[in-house]
């Protein structure tokens, strides 16, 4: 009995040998030309800026380039039916939000699905979205917003970039009890130029878009929509703080590919951008830019992306919101 599980083990032993000996040429062989890291937003704003950061990390790391292209539409799901139908081997990537898994819900036809046609490669990073208004609203904090909201109702708009942007200005209106109108956007610069034109007064986007006009005070963060504080903003009370409890949302990062990527192939861009996030200089421009960073496994990212899909459809649900 014994030697039968020696003979076993020893079996099982060469199988994975095997299976590795198999894989090595596929490892060796990627990246074999230059990568493409599909952004289907406008540039500018928090994915682009982050796909930049990375792009730069991965062409020093592997010696091939690693190109951003944008391709803004339809809340992404232009660009990201560009890479679903693009050749599964690695060399097609993508970096979306949340909006990737809210579509379908929120979209009368989305030539894809979410969960099946598409390889989970990794979470990213997250950031919390915050509330943001153009200085010339009488409000300097959440309270007086709300308040402010009360006073004048139906006549204040709020941008958001794609639908989990939207899916947090909805929640803060039914929680705070107001009326604001909704205008959407392709990307998050957008929603900054227009706010700075006072053309919207309000807008839900991530501390990432909204960092670097913080610093300039030309817009006003009135409340960070993260259960705690952002390193980035420390000044800045969360929204549960300003006086709405139980609102928290954020905003995440995901890599997807399209789908039948190797496994192999799949862990090894996964664990090439753990290894990235861990960089002094990519750790430190993630905190400036209000970024935790996540880069969890490809099966990690798979579970996180079945239950994103299950939650906002339950939120869309809850708001009201019809296909369009």
């Amino acid at each position: 009995m014994q030697l039968i599980k020696q003979l076993g083990a020893a079996a099982r032993l060469a199988c994975a040998l095997a299976g590795a000996l198999a894989a090595a040429p596929a490892l060796a062989q990627y990246p074999a030309k230059s990568v493409r890291v599909m952004v289907p937003y406008a540039p500018g704003g928090g994915t682009d800026i982050l796909a930049r950061l990375f792009a730069q990390k991965l062409t020093e790391a592997w010696g091939q380039s690693v190109v951003v292209e944008n391709r803004p539409g339809a809340d992404g799901v232009i660009g990201s039916e560009v890479i679903m139908t693009s050749p599964p081997d690695g060399h097609n990537l993508m970096l979306v939000v949340a909006a990737h898994v809210i579509n379908p819900f929120v979209k009368s036809k989305v030539p894809f699905d979410v969960v099946r046609d598409f390889t989970p490669v990794t979470l990213v990073a997250a950031s919390p979205w915050v509330v943001v208004v153009n200085p010339a609203v009488p409000a300097a904090s959440v309270k007086e917003l709300i308040a402010h909201a009360k006073a004048n109702p139906g006549k204040l708009s709020f941008g958001s970039s794609e639908p989990s942007s939207r899916l947090a200005g909805e929640q803060f209106k039914q929680q705070a009890g107001i009326n604001l109108l909704h205008v959407p956007y392709k990307g998050g610069s957008q929603i900054m130029t227009d706010l700075l034109g006072g053309h919207i007064q309000v807008g839900f986007t991530s501390v990432l878009t909204v960092l670097q006009h913080y610093k300039s005070g030309k817009l006003r963060v009135l409340g960070v929509g993260g259960r705690v504080r952002s390193p980035s903003m420390p000044d800045i009370p969360t929204v549960i703080e300003g006086g709405l409890p139980g609102y928290e949302t954020s905003a995440w990062y995901g890599m997807y590919g399209p789908a039948g990527m190797p496994a192999d192939v799949t862990a090894r861009i996964q664990r090439e951008i753990a290894r990235i996030v861990r960089l002094p200089d990519v750790a430190e421009r993630l905190t400036q830019l209000g970024a935790i960073a996540v880069a969890n496994t490809p099966e990690e990212f798979a579970a996180f992306t079945r239950a994103e899909h299950a939650k906002y459809g339950r939120l869309v649900k809850d708001a009201g919101m019809q296909p369009e």
